[in-house]
């Protein structure tokens, strides 16, 4: 199955523009057979340590919103975050398998230094991966520290930067995977990684992902100039 590993919706993240029903209604016309939904993860999020366990449920249930629209459609929705940590806030992480349970009694992760993500991740039997390197001047993170990296298809970028991503990967020895990071407010790229279909929650998609052998991808190379072909608020799909 085709599985889109970072996609947000509106009830977390404040820059998308799609409701849970709505992207589930998407997914399905672009043909994604499942999702791992990684909404923003970030201290601007919660603002003090005092509302961060009201905001951390609220983002757990989000999920779970999102995970029952899935099953209304044949949508396989997947537990996953998007981390932007206090001290590089233009650089953000993507994790798979932490569950939902497990995070809605967590301590707050945006507040620990890359290194110490990953040795959380990887006290959890979690992956860690940088999300769109090269983004606006970033660069990428320091290897020893995760365990793959993202080539990201948002559109309005206008570049996937694949062929910087795949080398930095390859010299370094870590996993690829590729995402949309849609949000609602461009076409939706057509993109992800196949897993087995077999898979049915984040557990088992970080095993797999866990493996030797490197995922196959479904990169899309991005439409350029498409502002100029649509209205700004639109939700659009291609």
């Amino acid at each position: 199955m085709l599985l889109d590993p970072h996609i947000h919706t509106k009830g977390i993240s404040h820059c998308s523009q799609c409701y849970a029903d709505q992207l589930i209604d998407i997914c399905v016309r672009d043909g994604i057979d499942a999702i791992v939904l990684t909404n923003h993860y970030r201290h601007s999020y919660y603002q003090s340590d005092d509302k961060f366990p009201e905001w951390r449920q609220k983002y757990v249930d989000e999920y779970r919103i999102t995970k029952k629209e899935g099953e209304k459609r044949g949508v396989k929705v997947f537990f996953g975050l998007e981390v932007t940590l206090d001290e590089t806030p233009r650089i953000d992480y993507v994790i798979y398998g932490l569950t939902d349970t497990h995070i809605e009694k967590e301590m707050s992760l945006a507040t620990l230094t890359q290194k110490e993500l990953f040795e959380y991740c990887v006290a959890h039997n979690a992956l860690l991966y940088q999300a769109h390197p090269y983004r606006n001047g970033t660069e990428p993170q320091d290897p020893r520290y995760m365990h793959g990296i993202e080539v990201n298809c948002h559109p309005v970028y206008n570049h996937n930067d694949k062929e910087k991503i795949i080398t930095f990967a390859n010299e370094h020895g870590l996993k690829l995977s590729c995402g949309s990071d849609y949000h609602g407010d461009t076409y939706k790229p057509h993109c992800g990684i196949y897993v087995p279909d077999s898979i049915s929650d984040t557990v088992e998609l970080a095993e797999f992902l866990r493996r030797p052998e490197q995922c196959e991808l479904e990169i899309h190379d991005i439409i350029e100039n498409w502002r100029s072909k649509h209205r700004p608020g639109d939700i659009l799909t291609k």
